[in-house]
């Protein structure tokens, strides 16, 4: 379109564009096919595309929606044009998958691997920065499945999928408390164990006696007393 084409008070053009009003219909038509292939797509790659996505599933969604558009919406674009590219992406999909069952390491190198972000109730720094994973986020999910100690936490791993998978501790231990201290209430209704002492950062536990000077495991200077237990009194 030349820029003399461009008038402001064009409002058939903003509203509908180049293409007649009868393309409306042939956009419904269109959009009706599209969705049917595009259901019969993502039924083929399989369950995993309604739940958590790995890296070749994202990449996957992404690459439908600009395929889909296109040919439901561009006048001078025809949906087997875009039904091909749809099959063709299936077919890379499957053919990724099957490879990945075959080789562990193919699977290593597109999916990623799983990683242990706690280990007895200590933060791994080193898996988190990694991953690029905060304090704060791991904290909060912890939060969200009502742990509020960080010493309760046996293990928690971060899937391929980016999800979190959690096992805890049955007995009460002692850890770093997971309540923001701004909430003065709920965090001093906490049970506060003396005679330990335990790092802000990555939640290492010292006999009070025993202190360092910079923690262990992360070289943090910043260390606090641990509470006992996942309960509030």
């Amino acid at each position: 379109m030349e820029k003399e084409d461009i008038h402001l008070y064009d409002l058939y053009r903003i509203l509908f564009g180049n293409a007649p009003i009868l393309f409306l219909v042939e956009i419904v038509i269109r959009s009706v096919i599209t969705y049917i292939i595009l259901l019969a797509v993502i039924r083929g790659l399989g369950k995993r595309m309604s739940g958590q996505l790995s890296f070749t599933e994202m990449a996957v969604m992404l690459m439908l929606g600009a395929i889909v558009s296109s040919s439901m919406q561009i006048p001078d674009r025809g949906i087997v044009e875009g039904c091909f590219v749809l099959l063709l992406v299936l077919l890379i999909q499957r053919f990724i998958t099957r490879n990945m069952f075959k080789s562990a390491r193919l699977e290593d190198k597109i999916l990623g691997k799983m990683f242990l972000l706690v280990k007895d109730g200590v933060l791994q720094t080193k898996e988190l920065s990694r991953e690029y994973i905060s304090r704060t986020q791991i904290f909060a999910a912890l939060r969200s499945k009502s742990i509020i100690n960080l010493g309760m936490v046996k293990r928690l791993y971060i899937e391929t999928s980016g999800a979190f998978t959690m096992y805890t501790y049955e007995n009460e231990r002692a850890g770093l408390s997971l309540l923001p201290r701004e909430d003065e209430d709920l965090f001093n209704s906490q049970q506060l164990v003396k005679d330990k002492m335990v790092c802000n950062i990555c939640g290492e536990i010292y006999e009070v006696t025993q202190v360092p000077e910079i923690c262990d495991n992360c070289h943090s200077k910043e260390f606090v007393q641990p509470v006992q237990g996942n309960s509030l009194h």
